[in-house]
């Protein structure tokens, strides 16, 4: 069943927030984290760990979780079971983390320091699934491309290059909806692709 979090946190709290994050065992989680000047859309290593970042001006690159942190305006960690969201809203002052769960408990995360809400009450979960931008091919067997952009993109999630034929990623999400079909709570669960003849 999931549950509805959310508090206002200053950076330090959300930093702690972020290195308790322990999902159930063996479930693979993602970050989208956006900055000014590039974005992230990787595994989530950890604040130890490397991401590669992206950027319109250049290629895919690692750099420092912790490094890049301080400049995210709005980040999302996410898995099967549940997905962390936060962005910066300055107007707030000293707690200017506007943060929020949405998913199952994940046990020992530190999600207490987040109120809980009935807002989820009454509305209606559903699954959707939407093509990224990009696609692999025989002749684009390095980087997911996408020629509309123009740009190579990186998505973290495996994929042999077809031998025909093309390859797409997909962004998986859930969906609580009102009675009127109107979506209220939108939260990423997954990433996957698969091959297109």
């Amino acid at each position: 069943m999931a549950e509805l979090r959310a508090a206002d946190l200053d950076a330090e709290q959300l930093h702690a927030l972020l290195g308790k994050i322990a999902p159930p065992q063996g479930e693979p989680i993602w970050c989208w984290l956006e900055a000014p000047d590039c974005w992230v859309l990787d595994k989530w290593p950890g604040l130890a760990g490397d991401v590669v970042i992206q950027r319109a001006h250049g290629l895919p690159s690692q750099r420092a979780l912790r490094d890049l942190l301080p400049r995210v305006t709005e980040g999302r960690v996410f898995g099967p079971s549940g997905e962390l969201h936060w962005r910066v809203l300055p107007c707030l002052g000293g707690r200017s983390y506007r943060t929020v769960w949405l998913g199952e408990d994940w046990a020992g995360t530190g999600l207490a320091q987040l109120v809980a809400s009935n807002e989820l009450d009454g509305l209606t979960e559903s699954q959707e699934s939407y093509p990224l931008w990009g696609q692999k091919t025989p002749y684009t067997p390095e980087a997911w491309v996408d020629l509309r952009i123009p740009h190579r993109l990186y998505y973290p999630v495996h994929c042999d290059t077809p031998k025909q034929g093309r390859a797409i990623a997909h962004l998986h999400v859930q969906l609580w909806k009102d009675r009127r079909g109107e979506v209220q709570f939108l939260r990423l669960s997954s990433i996957t692709s698969s091959v297109e003849a």
